[in-house]
């Protein structure tokens, strides 16, 4: 004979049931009632653990000679006795629901999990109060179900799980829970712009509406796929902005996209990110320029051949232009340069208020590439300027119409370097010392030295390899430079490369912009 199963609910009955012990009325529980541990599941510090059960139990059917009984279940094991009466019983769905119902000041980055004992979920519906539904799946077994991305800061939260017992019976089970509102959003603007075509020396920069305190978490989702695989890592400045750059500059034609993936992510002191971003750009042809402050010639190149030489003249001995590897800000076709803004007052001899034409910035101290009339006969021969690149109107308009943000532009043979932060100055590092900036460490970042970080002469084409003098071939590594040739436009002397002197910052001008004819001519002591 089967064993005797109460048909009778005792309040008393669940907890021994669950023990898989003997209940209040001294019956032995069905074989299947097997001892469960419940462990809540902890996430982020919150906890939350409701079990819900129905424990409804049915009489067994009498069982003889070749009649078949329920077929056998992992829950509920057949008897191997021979045809004599055996019991099958259903045993009760448990539900255990994170959070718990009626959690308040859930964390953003908590997983709702839901889970049955002795069922199978049918469906698990998570809204807000708007009806909008939170996204989650089911695991193969159909016994947990788990949520998909961030939760959405002060917001409430109804749980709806549905599943059936071994019987194939419909339990329902409902919970409510509400989330913490951060003390303030981590917002982020972003370069380069969705779409935006740039050079070969573009960081990624990510600038935060909030400080981050928890900069490894942040790190930890912020990810970039390239169609041509860079190897690059994430630096720091500050806590409020961060930078990604490759060993080397991108190589040319790259398809890049950047997905950070801040909602949800704690980056500490109650600041809480709530939205995920994704930025594609494209990475345009190589322009790499070279400005020798003691030649007064720069050199461009586009993707690793001499494009012009141009006569420049540089920031005079008072006001010299910082040596350093620049990267193209902006450009905009007319600026209003006026000395006061950086230091020189109206009544001082070297005071200046210039319309200036084909200006493409370098520095965010006020350093540009631009056209300079009033100093043509300078230009190839003497510096003269108060730290811009001065250029004539036709090799300024030329060098306007190539230049995006991004471009390389690299000054040396100065007195001055230029400062850390005074435009996108990432090029002056080191990949060591890169890397040093960024939080997740050495162990989160590409194992190179600064000896396997390759990088061509002159003109900025690399590779990188983890075994020294190895290229993995996806980069490009050019012949050494040619030498130069005289430039068709102003026929001046050429000159060699020098190589580069990093180090501060010079005040130049700065100004407004709208579109205008370049200015034939008018001297002056601009920018």
């Amino acid at each position: 004979m089967g064993r005797k199963i109460h048909e009778q609910h005792d309040p008393g009955r669940g907890a021994a049931e669950a023990a898989g012990g003997v209940s209040p009325d001294g019956d032995i529980l069905p074989r299947h009632r097997a001892p469960r541990t419940l462990t809540p599941a902890v996430r982020h510090g919150l906890a939350g653990l409701l079990i819900v059960g129905s424990l409804a139990v049915v009489a067994a059917a009498a069982l003889g000679g070749c009649q078949r009984g329920l077929a056998p279940t992992a829950a509920s094991p057949t008897s191997s006795s021979s045809p004599a009466t055996s019991s099958v019983a259903s045993t009760p769905v448990d539900f255990i629901v994170t959070p718990a119902d009626q959690s308040t000041r859930v964390a953003l980055n908590t997983e709702v999990k839901v889970v049955v004992r002795h069922g199978t979920l049918t469906a698990v519906t998570v809204t807000d109060g708007e009806g909008q539904t939170l996204a989650g799946a089911l695991d193969v077994a159909h016994e947990t179900w788990r949520s998909e991305g961030a939760l959405q800061p002060a917001t409430t939260y109804h749980v709806i799980a549905e599943a059936t017992d071994g019987a194939g019976r419909p339990a329902t089970f409902s919970s409510t829970f509400s989330t913490l509102e951060p003390t303030k959003r981590l917002g982020a603007r972003i370069a380069p712009l969705d779409g935006e075509t740039v050079g070969v020396g573009m960081p990624i920069i990510l600038y935060f509406t909030a400080p981050v305190t928890d900069k490894a978490a942040v790190e930890r989702n912020l990810s970039v796929e390239a169609s041509l695989p860079v190897l690059g890592a994430w630096h720091w400045y500050g806590n409020t902005e961060v930078h990604f750059r490759p060993t080397v500059y991108w190589p040319v034609g790259d398809q890049v996209t950047l997905h950070a993936n801040l909602a949800g992510v704690d980056a500490g002191n109650g600041v809480w990110g709530t939205t995920n971003y994704t930025v594609h750009f494209t990475i345009g042809d190589s322009h790499i320029s070279v400005v020798d402050a003691r030649t007064h010639m720069m050199t461009v190149r586009v993707n690793g051949k001499v494009a012009r030489i141009i006569p420049v003249s540089t920031g005079r001995d008072k006001y010299p232009t910082t040596s350093g590897v620049h990267l193209v800000l902006e450009k905009q076709q007319k600026v209003i340069m006026d000395s006061a803004t950086v230091g020189i007052p109206k009544g001082d001899p070297d005071y200046y208020y210039e319309v200036v034409y084909w200006d493409v910035r370098i520095s965010w101290s006020g350093e540009f590439v631009h056209a300079a009339p009033w100093s043509v006969a300078d230009q190839g021969r003497e510096n003269v300027s108060h730290g811009c690149v001065n250029a004539s109107p036709a090799d300024a308009e030329w060098f306007y119409n190539l230049s995006r943000r991004g471009d390389v532009v690299q000054v040396v043979g100065t007195p001055r370097g230029l400062e850390s932060g005074n435009g996108w100055t990432d090029w002056n590092m080191s990949w060591s010392q890169w890397v040093a900036g960024s939080a997740l460490g050495p162990t989160g970042n590409p194992q190179l030295s600064d000896a396997d970080v390759v990088a061509a002469e002159g003109d900025g084409f690399g590779y990188y390899s983890p075994t020294p003098g190895v290229s993995n071939n996806r980069h490009w590594v050019p012949p050494k430079p040619a030498p130069r040739t005289t430039s068709s436009t102003s026929g001046s002397p050429t000159s060699t490369t020098s190589t580069p002197a990093p180090t501060r910052a010079s005040a130049s001008s700065t100004g407004s912009s709208s579109a205008a004819p370049t200015p034939t001519s008018k001297p002056s002591p601009g920018g």
